[in-house]
């Protein structure tokens, strides 16, 4: 039925929508906003490939369409972010972090459609690109929410900055490495509590926090610990066995990246 595959594509326009929501409030100066409605591309992102393979609706064009929303939403989205906050203020550094960003993101996408005929569905080769642009997003949330002490956690300068920026350039090269990880969202569990998470974001600041802070410190789990802890990716594809099983009849399973 053409219901099939119209649903996920209008979802992927929907990631691309809050892409470019994301990058407008940015430049507006408002910074918590250009940081959930990048949340909400991962959302929507995420939706759009699970629902293709839940109800069979998967297709190529959609593979292709998803991989533009990745570049603006993942790479040129948080670095903007990035750039807007405080890279502007750091002179060639900045700059070189501004760029490199959508460059990493770009050359693991290209990587991404050229070597992997199973896009992502059997692990990925590389730190998918959705690590970095989330880490930068709750880090932008969690320091501009006006909770942190902001003598002590600011992103301008100082030693929670340094950290803050090293890691996130770390998860750019890691983009490009030869590292394979899991691929938890492929999993109904790990999915829907990740959307949980997001929509904390916009419940009572403290809970908001909570989940900003818990994200990220799954991100970093994520991007330089679980690469060598096989048992993390048994239990990956232990919690998602029932939707490969339902899903092995699918002939075509492209979109999810």
């Amino acid at each position: 039925m053409m219901w099939r595959k119209l649903l996920p594509n209008l979802l992927t326009l929907a990631a691309l929508g809050c892409a470019m929501l994301s990058i407008l409030k940015a430049v507006e100066g408002e910074f918590v906003a250009a940081a959930q409605f990048i949340m909400l591309c991962l959302v929507f992102d995420g939706l759009d490939g699970n629902i293709a393979r839940w109800c069979r609706g998967a297709t190529k064009f959609g593979a292709e369409l998803d991989t533009f929303v990745d570049i603006i939403g993942y790479g040129v989205a948080p670095a903007l972010l990035a750039h807007q906050l405080v890279m502007k203020d750091h002179g060639v550094w900045g700059l070189l972090y501004v760029c490199f960003a959508p460059m990493s993101g770009a050359l693991r996408l290209a990587r991404f459609r050229v070597v992997d005929p199973h896009r992502g569905q059997k692990g990925y080769l590389g730190l998918p690109i959705t690590v970095n642009a989330g880490w930068v997003a709750m880090m932008v949330f969690a320091t501009q929410t006006g909770l942190l002490r902001e003598d002590l956690f600011t992103l301008a300068g100082g030693p929670f900055a340094a950290m803050v920026w090293t890691v996130s350039t770390a998860m750019l090269f890691l983009q490009v490495s030869t590292l394979r990880y899991s691929k938890p969202t492929k999993a109904p569990l790990f999915f829907f509590a990740g959307i949980a998470m997001v929509l904390m974001l916009f419940l009572k600041e403290e809970i908001a926090l909570v989940s900003a802070l818990s994200m990220c410190a799954y991100g970093v789990f994520y991007a330089f610990i679980s690469p060598f802890l096989p048992r993390h990716a048994e239990l990956v594809d232990r919690a998602a066995e029932s939707g490969e099983l339902e899903s092995a009849e699918d002939p075509v399973r492209y979109r999810s990246s």
